[in-house]
């Protein structure tokens, strides 16, 4: 088990998690009788092995949470989470160094075709994403065009965008960020980044990137809704439409991607048991929403792996 994480209970989950142990193996159905009880205690308790599992770290607090319940009823699974990037988790998968792979991009995008072919997209929510500034920064909204001028160093000064004058310090992510992906996709569109334009820093989780905006006067940057924090930095609307998830739901609001858990097309039981728990009711009901994310069946749109978003 990796360092800091534990076999805790999470309490917001529903009582019937220990009903639902055996679920990769048992199905979800059942009347609740003795007999299927039974059943499910019995496949808790022959459930074993572990599972390795890489990637975005834009919803690792989630699957964290999740694991941790998954582990508090099968005693004889360990779960082993770490971040480094969409495209580290889809290189780990794809290689067979990690069980699972966590992206917030297809794998299309970032793995040969031959390879993407050969996993398994498992989608387990919906994430908004949106640009954030220093909570000194007076500035509340950005046309989806200024977006683009900022990130491509063609806007420098936020006098030019209706604030105080003052130097636009951008906060990117590292290369393989499926953050950055999805924000670059929606905002950049395809927008050429000069040479010439060094953002002020370059962060390889969404963790530091708080961190980063916090202590950078002048300050923007990008991150999923599940980090929002109105104590430590601002949240911009986009196009005059607030990032919520009711309006990344309509389809309102562009910046958003589905959270994927890639496995081998051949993953083995305990693989498949944990992923069938992440679509549970379990998690999809309530844990989902908890951790700042989107149950993928309020979505009213679909997007696909060109980024092209049309009616669900």
């Amino acid at each position: 088990m990796s360092k800091g994480m534990s076999r805790r209970q999470f309490l917001g989950l529903s009582g019937g998690l220990a009903a639902f142990a055996g679920l990769g193996l048992v199905g979800c159905g059942g009347s609740g009788s003795a007999s299927t009880a039974d059943a499910a205690s019995s496949a808790a308790a022959d459930l074993s092995g572990s599972i390795t599992c890489s990637g975005a770290t834009s919803f690792q607090p989630l699957v964290e949470d999740a694991a941790n319940a998954f582990m508090d009823v099968n005693a004889n699974v360990t779960i082993t989470i770490s971040g480094g990037g969409s495209g580290q988790g889809l290189s780990d998968v794809k290689d067979g160094k990690a069980q699972i792979g966590r992206s917030d991009i297809f794998a299309e995008e970032k793995l040969d075709a031959a390879d993407a072919a050969k996993l398994t997209d498992n989608q387990v929510a919906v994430v908004g994403m949106g640009p954030v500034v220093n909570s000194d920064v007076d500035v509340d909204d950005l046309t989806t065009e200024q977006l683009r001028g900022i990130f491509t160093g063609q806007i420098t000064d936020w006098s030019q965008v209706g604030g105080t004058a003052g130097p636009i310090q951008v906060i990117n992510r590292k290369a393989g960020s499926g953050t950055r992906a999805t924000f670059e996709s929606a905002v950049l569109a395809g927008a050429t980044v000069p040479d010439s334009f060094k953002p002020v820093a370059e962060e390889d989780s969404s963790g530091t990137v708080v961190e980063k905006l916090q202590q950078t006067a002048g300050a923007i940057s990008y991150l999923a809704f599940s980090y929002f924090d109105d104590a430590k930095f601002k949240a911009l609307k986009v196009d005059g439409v607030e990032p919520k998830a009711e309006n990344v739901e309509s389809g309102d609001f562009k910046i958003w991607s589905y959270e994927h858990m890639y496995t081998a097309a051949d993953a083995d039981d305990v693989t498949k048991a944990f992923i069938d728990y992440m679509l549970s009711d379990d998690v999809q009901g309530s844990l989902v929403e908890e951790k700042g994310f989107i149950p993928l069946t309020g979505m009213k749109v679909k997007k696909d792996a060109s980024g092209t978003i049309s009616a669900a």
